[in-house]
């Protein structure tokens, strides 16, 4: 086992491993014994650290003082620190395991970081990788969850993937070390567990070497994956567009893709989405349904006009926003608009959704500046003075629901639309023959001041 380690951290790392300094996550059991014990017999640079977790009463005092000694007899330094779990997940709102393992590696990446240590290294092998993909079967995790755990994930490097308990075990015997046991490692009641001690040794009367034929597989899942995610990237780049937080992908190129609903899932899951959603959203794109919404957590996803709109979930404005007689400007959603009196206007009026021109003696002040309501309505300039509602005409003029909620309304002292900003003024505020004020408004955005 000594050779086959030394070669596989040698080609994780891609130099010789003496040039570099490893942190060792040492636990005090079994398979970590056996990992600080591979470094020592190669002789490269190392140090141990241990986090005690105070979940067992004195046996975890008795871990830390097992590894203190485990360090002193390899002759390296030696990292502890204490940690009330039941407390820091309560705080954090996670479960004990998950807790103990969040504070655990962000500990660690701040002593390797203190210290000048190169990597971090727990000793994870490769019954962990099959139970682990079992695991993530059985919850459901999509693709990724069949590809056991990096050897290589930043700063931690698991140099003993490539090794069956069944090694390490004859490893241990051989070298004639000592441990400490987790008396929690064989309670059944823990899901690991339970994989450990009755799912992986009934599979095992199916397949005797399952742990091998698991890693012989590991490598075609993970080139399957790396092509998938290349593709899934390509993909992407024509279809996928992000301004602002604001991600629209086309859909019409993509509908009939055999691996829609795997693409689908690839792209949404990072926004909170899980499997059951994105069926559902992928069964109403094949449907090519229109202005249904999906909402994760965090996100909410929008079927528009042949493309999915994703923004984050933000609750509705209602801000409303004065604007006195003599203010020249006002801002807004990192917008300004001006507003100037003039004696005379262009003899051609420009044609531009962010400029418009007003009778000013028809303003009536103070103004306001609102999101719509139920109901608004106005009379849109060039539909011969026909009222229409200002939801109406965002579906005329294509605005999805997203967007529509974040276009702002000026509306006179007298309650009615002056300008849905940035797109039509209301005729009733145009300039007449017998205009003699005119207002200009103009829309700039505050990148430009």
């Amino acid at each position: 086992m000594l050779k086959g380690f030394q070669e596989y951290l040698t080609r994780l790392v891609g130099d010789l491993p003496s040039n570099y300094r490893f942190l060792l996550a040492v636990s005090g059991g079994k398979d970590s014994v056996v990992l600080s014990d591979l470094f020592y017999c190669s002789g490269i640079p190392f140090a141990m650290a241990h986090v005690n977790f105070q979940l067992r009463g004195i046996d975890s005092d008795g871990d830390e003082t097992f590894v203190r000694a485990f360090a002193r007899r390899c002759e390296v330094e030696s990292f502890c620190t204490a940690l009330d779990t039941k407390a820091y997940a309560t705080a954090h709102q996670l479960s004990t395991q998950m807790a103990a393992r969040t504070f655990r590696y962000t500990w660690l990446e701040q002593i390797r970081a203190e210290h000048g240590f190169d990597y971090i290294v727990t000793a994870h092998h490769l019954n962990d990788t099959v139970e682990t993909i079992l695991y993530n079967l059985a919850k459901g995790s999509g693709i990724k969850g069949i590809l056991g755990i990096p050897a290589i994930n930043g700063y931690v490097i698991r140099p003993m993937l490539f090794a069956t308990r069944q090694t390490i075990d004859g490893y241990y015997l051989k070298a004639e070390l000592v441990h400490r046991e987790d008396s929690s490692n064989a309670q059944v009641g823990y899901a690991r567990n339970w994989i450990r001690y009755e799912v992986v040794p009934a599979l095992q009367k199916l397949n005797p070497s399952l742990e091998l034929t698991i890693n012989r597989n590991l490598v075609y899942w993970q080139q399957m994956n790396a092509w998938f995610e290349l593709e899934a990237a390509r993909i992407r780049a024509e279809i996928w567009q992000t301004r602002e937080q604001r991600h629209v992908v086309s859909l019409d190129s993509i509908r009939k893709h055999p691996a829609l609903l795997t693409l689908l899932f690839h792209w949404l899951q990072p926004f909170g989405y899980v499997a059951d959603q994105v069926a559902d959203l992928c069964e109403a794109v094949l449907e090519q349904k229109q202005g249904k919404l999906f909402f994760s957590k965090t996100h909410q996803a929008l079927l528009h006009q042949g493309t999915l709109i994703i923004e984050l979930q933000t609750p509705r404005d209602d801000t409303v926003m004065i604007w006195p007689a003599g203010q020249s400007s006002l801002s807004l959603d990192g917008h300004k608009i001006i507003f100037s009196t003039h004696a005379e206007s262009p003899q051609i009026l420009p044609n531009q959704p962010d400029i418009a021109w007003l009778d000013a003696d028809a303003l009536q002040f103070p103004l306001q500046l609102r999101h719509w309501h139920a109901g608004d309505y106005f009379y849109p300039l060039g539909m011969a003075g026909k009222p229409k509602k200002v939801q109406d005409y965002f579906t005329d003029e294509k605005i999805d629901r997203f967007a529509k909620d974040r276009i702002w309304l000026l509306i006179n002292g007298n309650g009615m639309i002056i300008w849905v900003v940035g797109f039509r003024i209301d005729d009733r505020f145009k300039i007449q023959e017998n205009t003699t004020r005119f207002a200009l408004l103009q829309v700039y955005s505050l990148m430009h001041f």
